[in-house]
């Protein structure tokens, strides 16, 4: 989680930094087909692994999921002054955590995930 949290604060410095940058351009872009379908197809997937799951387990993910969600949220607002792309940074924070934590594996998740790590704002064809 604490990689993750790097991870986003970097991309979002290197978003930022590109000369001509649009976050109104980017959330369109992530509102288009493939990436919306494809985000909300592996969001249901993870909602309905978690519903397999004990109680127990679906309180400490649910916890772990919020305060990430939160975390996110606030730095990424704070950093772009933006609370929609916070918005949306914060879901993706909280999809890729709660996939881990359900044990579920998707190659989508993977590459929203992979991302990040490259310090690049998800949109588009992540399959590709």
């Amino acid at each position: 989680m604490e990689q993750l949290k790097r991870d986003i604060e970097a991309t979002l410095a290197q978003a930022m930094a590109q000369p001509g940058f649009s976050v109104d351009d980017y959330l369109d872009a992530r509102d288009d087909a493939p990436f919306d379908a494809a985000w909300s197809l592996a969001a249901a997937d993870v909602d309905d692994a978690g519903k397999g799951q004990p109680e127990a387990a679906r309180h400490e993910q649910e916890a772990g999921s919020k305060d990430l969600r939160e975390w996110v949220f606030k730095n990424t607002a704070e950093r772009t002054g933006d609370p929609e792309l916070a918005a949306y940074v914060s879901d993706d924070a909280g999809l890729i955590l709660e996939a881990s934590l359900a044990g579920v594996s998707s190659a989508w998740i993977d590459s929203l995930r992979r991302c990040y790590a490259l310090h690049r704002l998800p949109q588009g064809d992540l399959s590709a």
